[in-house]
């Protein structure tokens, strides 16, 4: 078989990859629209404690990104992501069964340890499964993204006020972690049953060839894409947590409805991430890139000028430009950076701009937490969506830190570059 060919269980792993990207963004946003729930439960003293949770589980899951990162680049990254999701799960259930907040904020600890494994290993080994083509592989996986982040709140604010089963003192709110915990498990035992890791890697290891290092070039490459779209992240993840308590506070929306709005609004990504890497292809990637960030911050500004029967259609606008984004500047990254390196080159990513991304849900907590009684009029969230959006004009400025980064890598040096000594410095 030419090696620049994906091999037989190539796409069985990729889209195994795309389902556990859903999940992992599930676990991940499936206690936003439970916020107020959350707090009432355990008597907190506002949503922000609540949302701390969500904050707490993101900072470690971006915090050790670039230990996976790492891991990716020299270990099996099919037992790295099933791993990964068995642990994610096993932390969700018991979110599910504590009754203490602070063991909550453990649990949100331990699931964001293993939740970690994700990016770097799936990113890496997507792209190495299809080493023709690496941009069209992140923009598939990235389906699961738009899967898991519709799934998560949607179905948590459905089971939280429609599950009717009962065991001990479990409370309505954690029914659907129970439910999406035990499901994580089955998928995660599937994933290491049938998923394989790609054939370069194979041979690598028969080589015993080692990986060579970033080069400070790269390393401060990256690090400058991470401080400017790092602004994006914040906003994306941002835009979440604030539009959950906008429609619960402003519009007396139930968890069940804000849970649908915010499930539905990311739906729109399953089909714009393939499509938006198709279509931006080679020189037109950039330039996309810059105009989806600049569209998108200016439709999140407008968001309580709308009425509220308007709101689902503008943020699905506005996700469609966000998550779009995504796949069209991973893959403008990952298409310039060689195999050997991808898994460092993300984990560095998500440990600088995930890591501030990550604050955004207690942010957005603590901000309308200090409106008070102006928590219910929709005019006094003008300065917060106007805020996201000004982050995302500014994240617009990102397109010539990936150009530098150099040229589109060749098939056959994405297919063979593992194989590098390590001596070679890549992009230097």
């Amino acid at each position: 078989m030419s090696p620049d060919k994906p091999g037989p269980f190539a796409h069985i792993t990729v889209a195994l990859c795309t389902l556990l990207h859903g999940f992992t963004h599930a676990f991940a946003t499936m206690l936003v629209p439970l916020y107020l729930m959350i707090a009432h439960d355990f008597k907190l003293r506002g949503v922000g404690a609540a949302s701390l949770v969500v904050t707490v589980y993101g900072l470690v899951y971006c915090l050790g990104s670039y230990v996976a990162g790492v891991l990716a680049d020299r270990w099996d990254r099919k037992t790295l992501l099933g791993v990964g999701l068995l642990g994610n799960a096993a932390a969700i259930i018991a979110m599910g069964l504590t009754r203490q907040y602070e063991v909550m904020l453990a649990l949100g600890v331990v699931a964001g340890l293993f939740g970690t494994l994700f990016h770097p290993a799936a990113n890496a080994l997507a792209t190495a499964h299809y080493p023709k083509s690496p941009g069209m592989a992140v923009g598939i996986m990235g389906m699961g993204a738009g899967l898991g982040f519709f799934a998560g709140p949607h179905y948590a604010g459905w089971r939280a006020e429609t599950a009717q089963w009962t065991w001990g003192s479990i409370a309505a709110w954690q029914r659907p972690c129970i439910e999406m915990g035990i499901a994580g498990v089955v998928v995660g035992a599937i994933f290491l049953l049938l998923a394989r890791e790609a054939a370069a890697r194979g041979q690598a290891r028969a080589l015993d060839v080692e990986h060579p290092p970033l080069g400070a070039r790269l390393t401060k490459l990256v690090l400058s894409l991470a401080a400017v779209l790092g602004l994006r992240d914040f906003a994306g993840v941002a835009s979440m947590s604030l539009l959950s308590i906008y429609l619960q506070k402003a519009h007396a929306y139930s968890v069940k409805q804000a849970g649908l709005v915010i499930g539905g609004m990311m739906l729109i990504s399953v089909v714009v991430n393939p499509i938006a890497v198709w279509l931006t292809s080679g020189k037109r990637r950039l330039p996309a890139l810059a105009f989806v960030l600049v569209a998108g911050g200016v439709v999140i500004a407008t968001v309580p000028l709308w009425p509220v029967f308007y709101v689902l259609p503008v943020m699905a606008l506005f996700q469609a430009f966000q998550l779009g984004s995504y796949a069209i500047a991973d893959a403008a990254v990952l298409e310039r950076v060689p195999p050997a390196v991808r898994g460092r080159v993300v984990g560095l990513f998500l440990t600088f701009a995930g890591t501030f991304a990550s604050l955004s849900p207690w942010a957005m907590g603590f901000w309308t937490d200090m409106l008070r009684a102006r928590a219910m009029e929709p005019s006094a969230y003008l300065p917060l969506f106007g805020t996201l959006g000004a982050m995302m004009l500014l994240a617009a400025l990102c397109p010539p830190i990936i150009a530098r980064l150099g040229a589109k890598q060749p098939p056959a040096i994405e297919a063979f570059s593992e194989t590098l000594p390590a001596t070679v410095e890549p992009l230097g």
